[in-house]
């Protein structure tokens, strides 16, 4: 998702619109547990979507299916059909969904392993999804929880009438994960429409381990 510096004016601004807490007020007890919830469902089995999967189950997620929401419905629709771009090669795309209420609002967990090479012959790029969703949220979340779990400072972010964006870089006591991305789609924002959803997003990626590759531990 884009990002671009803002001014502080631009983000008070987002903020007032919203009706929201201010993004620099401390952490509310929501804006904890939605992190929470990400990283003990997404962090300990990262590199593996069947790893992840089962890591859900065991933090108490239900799977679902995609008609479950309107918005998660349309979004996937979308994601399918990007994933069958003709220009890439050997791609591939599989997901498991899966609902759980966080702080007595529903929330929806998509786990997916997405694959695709660049050029033919190639050896496809093998990426492992966590992405966890609050389709009703009307305003971001203090970014510092995020910030605690990577470990970096926001790297970039855009904040106006359309989109809230914050970007982190890879996380170093993460190997192979990419940069860690948090977003909230209003429900006027023009990128709607484009991405079938409104509402908050925090998700990452990880490039999965070639069979018998041994990861490090740590980066750091």
């Amino acid at each position: 998702m884009m990002g671009r510096s803002v001014s502080a004016s631009l983000l008070a601004g987002l903020v007032a619109a919203c009706a929201a807490t201010p993004v620099l007020a401390a952490p509310t007890a929501y804006d904890i547990a939605f992190v929470s919830e990400f990283s003990e469902a997404c962090v300990p089995q990262r590199l593996s979507y069947e790893g992840t999967k089962q890591q859900a189950l065991a933090e108490g997620w239900q799977v679902a299916e995609r008609t479950a929401n309107a918005e998660l419905d349309a979004m996937m629709a979308i994601s399918e059909a990007a994933a069958k771009d003709p220009e890439l090669f050997d791609a591939s795309f599989e997901y498991t969904i899966f609902s759980k209420s966080i702080e007595g609002q529903p929330h929806f967990l998509l786990v997916s392993r997405a694959g695709a090479a660049i050029e033919q012959g190639d050896d496809p790029w093998i990426l492992i999804g966590c992405y966890l969703y609050n389709f009703d949220a009307l305003a971001p979340i203090d970014p510092e929880p995020v910030t605690a779990l990577i470990g970096k400072p926001i790297a970039r972010s855009q904040v106006d009438m359309h989109i809230a964006s914050w970007l982190w870089g890879p996380p170093c006591p993460m190997p192979r994960t990419g940069d860690t991305y948090m977003t909230l789609i209003p429900e006027v924002s023009q990128y709607k429409a484009e991405t079938g959803f409104s509402g908050l997003v925090l998700k990452f990626s990880t490039a999965e381990p070639d069979p018998g590759e041994v990861v490090p531990s740590t980066y750091c």
